[in-house]
């Protein structure tokens, strides 16, 4: 495979970091990329593009088999291509040397390929949490206590949320947002309160329980949706059951001691708690996701340091009806980012509403 067909298939390589497999071996390979200077101003990115060339063969070494051609035109891919057999990819990689020569950047890179260990986690980003009041459904058939029970659970919930590692922020708002943005500005308790909506680049997670009672025990059922920054989902159920107290002489309206509300709530919380970290841990080891948007000619994203980017951060767009372009981020804050397409040909105009991932090549310019 020629030079030019391998650095075409760009999409191949960020497609197998971004696509973790099942677990196997890895195995170190030393590769080296080469990307064109098109001019002064290009050097930062043409390096980038050095870099991406070598993981790119680093991917290959770890046994990627690819179905299809493909040709790019400067950064931008220009026909389609097919991975049929994402066998490998690359777990991490450390730099050697980068030599500008003969109006080209040469990167060559030591990176380690396979397949990921069972559990293990090669891409992170931290979440910006925002979560709604649990919506609590209770039986009428259900004791009198069952809604503090339910309360309690959820509480447990948002707690432990706030303990993971993966949750950068955690914000609780005081309703859910109604169907019309433009009317928060007019919302008595937008004003007053503040907004409920997720800001950009966060994610919103919704806690549904519902109680009823089934015979002599208590049944919850957990519904759990994490809404990502460009409307990305993960959701999960949880199911669990707990045996009732026996009756009381005051009936079903007899209040359930603390004591007792806490051990039963710590029981029904038991596997709902895994259900939670399970879901955050899967949406933090996906890569930063994030829908470009055009202000005075310039391309931002609603992601920055907060949300896990670097300077030496790589976006890619991965629209299925748009060829796969790179863009570099050239100002980088707390809560967004800057971008510039690495094909300095390409009008920034096409780039707006376009969703791109983001990988980390642990290099910023310089």
């Amino acid at each position: 495979m020629n030079r030019l067909t391998r650095r075409g298939l760009v999409l191949g390589a960020l497609a197998l970091v971004l696509c973790p497999p099942a677990a196997d071996a890895a195995s170190w390979v030393e590769v080296t990329g080469s990307a064109l200077i098109h001019n002064a101003a290009d050097t930062d990115a043409a390096r980038r593009r050095a870099l991406a060339d070598a993981l790119l063969s680093a991917a290959f070494a770890g046994g990627a088999a690819v179905q299809g051609h493909s040709a790019m035109s400067l950064s931008r891919m220009t026909s389609d291509m097919l991975i049929v057999r994402p066998v490998g990819r690359v777990l991490g990689f450390r730099m050697l040397s980068q030599q500008q020569s003969g109006g080209y950047w040469h990167v060559r890179i030591r990176a380690q390929v396979g397949l990921p260990a069972r559990g293990q986690c090669t891409d992170r980003r931290a979440i910006v949490l925002t979560v709604t009041p649990p919506e609590i459904r209770v039986s009428p058939q259900a004791p009198a206590w069952a809604e503090a029970l339910a309360g309690q659970v959820a509480a447990e919930l948002i707690d432990r949320a706030k303990q993971r590692p993966e949750v950068a922020e955690l914000h609780l708002v005081h309703g859910r947002p109604g169907p019309d943005p433009a009317r928060d500005a007019t919302d008595w308790r937008s004003l007053t309160r503040g907004s409920a909506r997720v800001p950009p680049g966060g994610h919103g997670l919704d806690i549904r329980l519902h109680i009823a009672p089934e015979g002599h025990r208590l049944q919850l059922r957990l519904g759990l949706r994490l809404v990502g920054p460009a409307q990305e989902q993960l959701t999960t159920e949880h199911s669990a059951a707990i045996r009732m107290p026996g009756p009381s002489p005051l009936g079903r309206a007899a209040p359930l001691v603390q004591q007792d509300r806490e051990r039963l709530a710590a029981s029904l919380a038991t596997g709902a708690v895994p259900a939670l970290e399970t879901l955050l841990q899967q949406a933090g080891c996906e890569p930063v996701r994030a829908v470009i948007t055009q202000d005075a000619g310039h391309l931002t994203v609603a992601a920055g340091r907060v949300h896990g980017l670097s300077r030496g951060s790589l976006a890619f767009t991965i629209d299925r009806d748009h060829s796969v372009e790179m863009l570099e981020i050239t100002d980088l804050s707390e809560r967004s980012a800057r971008l510039l397409p690495l094909d300095a040909t390409r009008p920034v105009e096409g780039f707006a509403g376009r969703m791109v991932r983001f990988v980390d090549t642990g290099q910023g310019p310089g």
